[in-house]
This record gives structure tokens, sequence and C-alpha cells, in this order.
């Protein structure tokens, strides 16, 4: 008799402090909840294409991130280091299928480049932009032409280095949005080409070509700023090059 109530004495006690370790867990995920930083896991590329926390205060959310819900996130200031760069002359001018591009084009591109692997680290590349991870909003570049940057270059051209463009507001035309963006793809462990194509209304223009979340995307700088096509990019009317990391590639 003394036996089976010491057992179930025993049992008792075994129950209660299950409940209470069950509710001090219970109480530990709420504390935690409420009053700690929370995180999201997404494999979104950063510098070393590793898995990164991001905060939710980011909103992250299927492959996309928005401050709309959080503007206060706008005052957090994207400081870039003072980085010493100086425009690199052009080697000489080829002209292949229509599209003027320097001989030496595909040494434009520079993921081991400082500058471009600070925006690579400092950057997250979704479906649609290139954010900040900061503040969560989109890396801009600003289109301006070479006769207005370069009082009308002699050539009639000219390639802006992408640490010299970057380090220098992300302000050209579509070839220096083009190796700079392609180049922090590289940086981040993306491979992309720069095509130089004819577009639907017959202008020669220069856009990057990558593979990214099982689908092949264009981003193409506009006269407002960047966009991103998946899968088909239906300005395009002809593509008559390719530049990539290890070379130049004429499409005949």
């Amino acid at each position: 008799m003394e036996l089976n109530y010491l057992k179930t004495v025993c049992f008792e006690k075994r129950v209660l402090i299950n409940h209470i370790n069950l509710i001090e867990i219970i109480m530990i995920v709420i504390i935690t909840q409420l009053y700690l930083p929370q995180f999201h896991l997404l494999d979104l590329k950063g510098g070393s294409g590793e898995v990164i926390g991001y905060p939710t205060i980011l909103g992250i959310v299927n492959n996309s991130l928005s401050i709309d819900d959080y503007p206060e996130n706008m005052d957090i200031l994207i400081e870039m280091p003072e980085f010493e760069t100086e425009l690199r002359l052009m080697g000489k001018l080829n002209w292949n299928n229509h599209i003027l591009y320097p001989k030496d084009a595909s040494s434009y591109i520079i993921p081991e480049n400082e500058v471009v692997t600070w925006y690579a680290e400092n950057t997250v590349l979704t479906d649609d932009a290139l954010l900040w991870k900061q503040n969560g909003s989109a890396v801009v570049f600003n289109y301006q032409t070479d006769d207005n940057l370069f009082n009308y270059p002699q050539d009639g051209d000219m390639w802006q280095n992408p640490d010299y463009y970057l380090a220098n507001g992300g302000i050209g035309d579509c070839e220096d949005f083009s190796v700079a963006f392609a180049s922090i793809l590289e940086a981040k462990g993306i491979s992309a080409e720069v095509v130089g194509v004819t577009l639907i209304n017959d202008r020669l223009h220069w856009v990057v070509r990558y593979y990214f979340n099982d689908q092949i995307n264009y981003a193409d700088i506009n006269r407002n700023n960047v966009i991103i096509l998946q899968n088909s990019n239906p300005t395009i009317d002809e593509e008559w090059v390719v530049i990539d990391i290890d070379g130049i590639h004429p499409i005949k």
C-alpha cells in the first residue's frame, strides 16, 4: 500500500515538474519573441554567397525585401569607404556587328576589385532588384550620356572601369552600368554576361544577362533606373556580342 502511494506521489511530482518545465519554455519563447530582434535565414546572395540572417524589420518575404512598412529604415545611411580610384584609359575600340567596344572589354569585369567586393558584400540580390542590406532600399544607378559626362569624347564613346563608376555615384551610360553590375554579380558568385544588343527601336544598347533563382534574368538600365526582367527581355531585337570575364564572343 505504501509502495503504491509512493509511486503515485512520485509520478504526480514528475508530471508537475514536466508541466513547469513546459511553462518555462513557453514563457522564454514568448519573451524572446517580444523583446529580442527576430531574424529570417534566407539564401539571398551576399558577398560570400552564404546564408545570412536579416532582421524582419526589413520585411524580407518570399525572396523580396521592402521597407514600405518601415520607412524609418530610410534614415539608416549607407556609408561607403573612401576608395581611391582613377578612370582607366580605354584600349583600342573595335567595331563588330554594329557594336562598338574596347578590344580589352572583358578586362572591365573585375569581381576581385575592392570597390566591387564592397558593393557585393553590402547588397542583397532579389528577383527584382539589387538592394542595400543596411536599409533595404534599391541601389541607385543614374543614366548619363558620355557626351554630358566627358564633354563629347574624341572616340565618341567612353567606358568607365567599374571601381571608378561605383565610387563616383554609379553615374554613366549602359555599358558603364553593365560591366559594373556584372562585376558585382561575379563577386557574389553569380556568372554574368554583358550583351551588346539592338533594341526593337533600332537603338544599340548593353544589358546584363545572368542566371538566378532557376531563371534567366536581364538587368537593363533605362533613362530612370534599373529594371530586371525574367526569362526574356521583350525590348531586345537582336544580340551581337557577348562579353564575360573570360573574353569577348561575337555572335555571327
